[in-house]
């Protein structure tokens, strides 16, 4: 064992400095450790005096202040009080900048030390939300882990990879504090470079995981048994011969075709029809597209901004989403329309704010653009959502009135009387009970549907990060919005985290509840490929289109575990019977010498029964 002395006298500070907070956390001896942790740089202040209070309601509902600790390697922790629960998580935190840089490549290490002492959550912790992230927006993120802290105090240790370079002080650690009413202590937070020689899996790590995660949690078989009977028909095949008599022994092959499910993804016109359209790219664009997803939703060119070409507004020439429609139609991929309204200053034409003093001209303009949009785009699209996220951006309700957003449905169906129109928010899953997110979001459709709003489907956006929501909240969420009878579409899903394991296993879990529900018809990804995401994180293909793990899971999924081939013969009586799940199928059938006959048929969940004439093509 190296001498205290020596590790001191012979080791740079700044290691020496790393590895004494690598051991504290670790609760380790600092000689035994000296022995065998890695060379390492400090990247934020070792004092938790460095933390600065944050957040738009800090002042109001976070309480902060340092106490005594005894029998820890540390003295004092910061106790950090939640007293009211925000809005949002983000209301209540703590923030320190980087004091080093940081390469993209390097392997970071985050260690944190925390109890609770009091907390009105459900499962008697206390919750924070780590975040490493730009510290200007847009803040991108190079971790989000959420954690939960019981009485005794105990350790989190996440090593991960930077995926960018910053100098120091562009790059802050942030704790969310802003949940239920709760008090946590900190005891030490240390956030390490090792550089891009150590490998993350090398360093001590605590697993993540959410409630339900647990491979035998019993809602998992009970999914399984809702799959089977929801999302699967009896698909009975007669073989006759040309006279009508039953064919004994025919080989009858069935292969899926297509999902009735919708399994879609957000797309770009321009990627699809514009000038640029046959770079390599693009073509593998396409080529992804058409075979691994069977809808669509137009991410940004028909917002409104985008539509009449405003300053700011992203604009994609018409012609070239018209044509993007076409290339859809012909491959007949169904097509979402998002958004008509975005009710508020931010997500509209900027010349609209002119009229903020004129709620009639406000009215007429809103009405017209419905009227305009729809007049040329009404008989292109299979869905549309009518209006988005009310909850945090009603500029335009607060001087229309709520009943503006009835209007604008009804407007929206004397334009476009083919399309499904939604309600779209992101906020079902966001609390529960009286003045949270979702019952706003379940008010907001209980008055479209009290005022006679021709709503058809109700769309939750689904962006999850590092604490999605339980998989058994997501499906008592579901049950509760599936009371007013309309299908629930997940309308713009990904996962946006540092945590891969987490990532994957969310994939699939989010995925086999929102399948077994009766009530939700798709879920649809905001994108797929890390070259044209929002949140590049969350692409299922990366930029150089390697298909990443929760890509593989997505696949794994809706391509082979929720996926019917079967090769059969016909019995006694010419016929052959399969279970499979609903979508389109195509039938071959083979007997003797004749011509292989061939159909296509459509299986809906109430099973379907088709004849099929040896020898015969339909």
């Amino acid at each position: 064992m190296i001498p205290f002395v020596l590790f001191h006298r012979f080791i740079p500070p700044f290691v020496r400095n790393a590895i004494t907070a690598l051991c504290l956390l670790l609760g380790t001896s600092i000689g035994v450790c000296a022995e065998t942790a890695p060379p390492a740089t400090l990247l934020i202040p070792n004092d938790l005096h460095a933390l600065a209070p944050s957040g738009p309601q800090v002042a109001t509902h976070g309480r902060f202040e340092f106490v005594p600790v005894t029998g820890q390697p540390f003295a004092e922790a910061l106790r950090a009080e939640t007293v009211h629960r925000p809005a949002y998580p983000w209301d209540v935190q703590l923030d320190v900048r980087t004091i080093s840089a940081v390469k993209k490549g390097d392997t970071l290490w985050l260690g944190l030390d925390a109890r609770r002492t009091k907390t009105l959550q459900e499962t008697g912790e206390a919750l924070v939300e780590v975040i490493f992230e730009q510290a200007a927006l847009p803040h991108q993120k190079l971790l989000e882990r959420a954690i939960s802290f019981g009485p005794q105090w105990s350790q989190a240790r996440i090593p991960f990879t930077a995926d960018r370079d910053a100098a120091a002080g562009e790059l802050k650690v942030t704790l969310r504090l802003g949940y239920n009413p709760q008090t946590l202590e900190l005891g030490a937070l240390t956030l390490l470079n090792y550089g891009p020689s150590v490998t993350p899996s090398s360093l001590p790590r605590t697993d993540t995981a959410y409630e339900g995660s647990e491979p035998d949690h019993p809602w998992r078989a009970a999914a399984a048994t809702r799959i089977e009977k929801v999302r699967k028909g009896d698909l009975a095949i007669q073989v006759n011969d040309s006279k009508g008599r039953p064919v004994e022994g025919a080989v009858v092959e069935v292969r899926m075709k297509r999902h009735a499910f919708a399994f879609g993804t957000a797309i770009q016109s321009a990627r699809i029809a514009g000038e640029q359209a046959d770079t390599p790219d693009n073509i593998r664009y396409r080529e992804t597209i058409e075979r691994n997803f069977n809808k669509v939703v137009i991410e940004n060119d028909i917002k409104w901004p985008a539509w009449t070409n405003t300053p700011g507004g992203g604009h994609v020439p018409r012609e070239v989403v018209l044509r993007a429609l076409d290339w859809f139609r012909e491959r007949e991929i169904p097509v979402r329309g998002h958004v008509m309204v975005w009710p508020s200053w931010r997500y509209t034409p900027k010349f609209l704010r002119l009229l903020e003093k004129e709620p009639d001209t406000l009215r007429a303009t809103v009405l017209g653009h419905i009227a305009e949009q729809t007049a040329i785009l009404g008989t292109r699209l299979a869905e549309w959502d009518v209006i988005n996220e009310a909850y945090a951006h009603h500029d335009l309700i607060d001087i229309l009135g709520r009943e503006a957003m009835a209007d604008w449905f009804r407007a929206a169906r004397a334009g476009a009387p083919k399309p499904v129109l939604f309600y779209n928010d992101y906020i079902m899953f966001s609390g529960e009970g009286p003045g949270s997110p979702s019952q706003h979001f379940y008010d907001t459709i209980r008055f479209l549907v009290d005022q006679g709003a021709p709503i058809g489907g109700i769309g939750e956006q689904g962006h999850f990060g590092g604490s999605p929501p339980p998989p058994m909240k997501v499906l008592a969420t579901f049950d509760r919005f599936a009371a007013f009878g309309l299908p629930i579409q997940i309308s713009e899903f990904d996962i946006d985290t540092s945590d891969e394991e987490l990532q994957v296993a969310y994939t699939r879990d989010f995925l086999t509840a929102a399948f077994s529900h009766p009530s939700v018809t798709g879920v649809m990804s905001w994108g797929f490929w890390a070259g044209s995401h929002w949140k590049p994180r969350a692409a299922f293909w990366a930029k150089d289109w390697t298909l990443r793990p929760n890509g593989k899971v997505f696949l794994d999924l809706i391509q082979r575990e929720w996926w019917t081939n079967a090769n059969l013969k016909t019995d006694a009586n010419g016929r052959a019977v399969v279970r499979g799940f609903c979508g389109e199928y195509e039938i071959t059938v083979s007997s003797g010498d004749s011509q292989a006959a061939r159909v296509r048929v459509n299986l809906p969940n109430a099973g379907t029964a088709i004849e099929v004439v040896a020898g015969k093509t339909k």
